[in-house]
């Protein structure tokens, strides 16, 4: 498999990078914090402009610590960023996890955070992931499950979104439940001993359901999504412009509210 036969489905459009470059390995990767420890090696694969990384490389230290992504353009962009908050052993590169250029068991901790939902082959992903491991090594996962959202006031426009998303994961081949095949597919990877937990993220003040209604409204209208939508013919530039604008009314409503889960996983390699 080549990079070109995965569709990342969101893209890396500003609005997109932005939101993703404020994650934390504090609050986005805290269910795998515990288990990290000085002189780890780790390796954090579709790393995005690498916020998370930084934090983990710091925790690992004085090991190395390498964030690898599909995309050039994050990677500069994760580089860049990566000066604002330096970490000793920290360095980024374009790399695809189906074929890895690291040598068998290079590492003893590698994360994969929302990732696994965007792959055609994620138990092949997390088999070359298990290969990378050294004996005791430990992968760890997270994954959203769109199929878990709620959201109040109701609103047609996000309906409509939502069962668009589904349709493009489709057409990508991603899994936008991804969160709960997370123990099954990493059984079927050759993972014995597996944690299982979730976390819940909600928006329910003015300020987080405005700021995410935006970046939603944008995505729809800049990013792949939007995109493609209109090369698949699913969807109108009329109906994304009738959807976004659906994101931001909903966003600006004194009753609004946002929640689903994502679920988290640490495996060991035994």
């Amino acid at each position: 498999m080549s990079p070109a036969d995965e569709t990342y489905q969101h893209g890396h459009h500003a609005s997109v990078v932005s939101n993703h470059a404020r994650r934390t390995a504090e609050i986005d990767a805290a269910f795998f914090l515990p288990y990290l420890r000085p002189g780890m090696r780790l390796l954090d694969v579709g790393c995005g402009p690498g916020s998370i990384t930084a934090g983990l490389a710091r925790r690992v230290e004085p090991a190395a610590a390498i964030g690898m992504d599909l995309s050039e353009s994050v990677i500069e962009t994760a580089r860049t960023l990566a000066k604002a908050q330096p970490a000793k052993q920290l360095s980024f590169e374009v790399g695809n996890i189906y074929e890895p250029r690291f040598p068998a068991g290079s590492f003893d901790a590698i994360l994969a955070h929302q990732v696994l939902q965007h792959l055609r082959r994620p138990v092949e992903a997390l088999r070359q992931m298990r290969a990378l491991l050294s004996c005791g090594g430990m992968v760890g996962v997270r994954d959203i499950d769109w199929g878990t959202t709620i959201f109040h006031p109701e609103n047609e426009g996000m309906r409509r979104f939502l069962a668009l998303y589904y349709e493009l994961a489709d057409r990508n081949g991603g899994e936008p439940d991804a969160g709960r095949h997370l123990r099954h597919w990493l059984r079927e990877a050759g993972f014995s001993e597996t944690r299982v937990t979730c976390s819940a993220v909600c928006y329910a003040d003015p300020a987080a359901t405005r700021e995410w209604a935006d970046t939603y409204a944008a995505r729809t209208l800049h990013s792949n999504i939007g995109e493609k939508a209109v090369e698949y013919g699913i969807a109108t530039r009329s109906e994304l412009e009738d959807i976004a604008a659906s994101w931001r009314a909903w966003g600006a409503h004194a009753d609004a509210v946002w929640c689903f889960t994502h679920v988290q996983a640490v495996a060991w390699k035994r």
